[in-house]
């Protein structure tokens, strides 16, 4: 495939990236180091597919693609049980490094899905199954960084990560979580 020297396309497309919180628990997942085609898919069986990800290398970008970041989302299904949700998010840090640097760490409750459906009201979390989410169901909720934007350079390394410094906490069932970065995709022009 030739590309066209110094002309870029420019799309407004999020890289993201899912992974299974374990039913036991973790202390530790990694997002983006596991590309297409590779690991386990969160929905079904296989290797991951563009349901998981749609990244095509592990934790960085083919050349000749950048990736300006705008901002975060970070999504659970929307048929999640209220305690595991409650479980999930609260207690968890959201880090992004880019390089061998730290950017961006906040308590990943400060980082709303921004899509889905939304419950209010009496929840509960005494495992009530419900359609909800974390924020308000909007793509422009999100938690934005445009005012300062990141670049990712071709083949620069990152990743996200989700902690639990408290110690892994325990779920009914397996959770996937999505991490999606929204920006803008500059590629080369064929």
């Amino acid at each position: 495939m030739a590309f066209v020297q110094e002309i870029r396309d420019v799309i407004a497309e999020p890289r993201y990236d899912t992974v299974s919180i374990p039913m036991a628990g973790s202390t530790l997942l990694t997002f983006f180091a596991v590309p297409l085609g590779q690991g386990t898919t969160s929905f079904g069986t296989g290797a991951k597919h563009p349901g998981d990800t749609n990244m095509e290398l592990a934790g960085q970008l083919p050349n000749p693609y950048t990736f300006t970041v705008l901002g975060f989302r970070l999504m659970f299904p929307w048929n999640i049980i209220v305690g595991d949700l409650q479980v999930a998010i609260n207690g968890a840090v959201f880090t992004l490094v880019i390089g061998a640097k730290t950017f961006l760490r906040v308590p990943a409750r400060t980082i709303p899905a921004g899509n889905g459906p939304f419950m209010g009201g009496g929840i509960t979390a005494s495992g009530t199954s419900a359609v909800l989410t974390n924020g308000w169901p909007s793509m422009q909720n999100g938690f934005s960084i445009g005012k300062k934007p990141l670049v990712l350079s071709p083949t620069e390394n990152f990743q996200i990560t989700l902690t639990w410094p408290g110690g892994a906490q325990n779920l009914s069932a397996a959770v996937p979580a999505t991490i999606f970065i929204d920006g803008l995709l500059r590629r080369g022009a064929q």
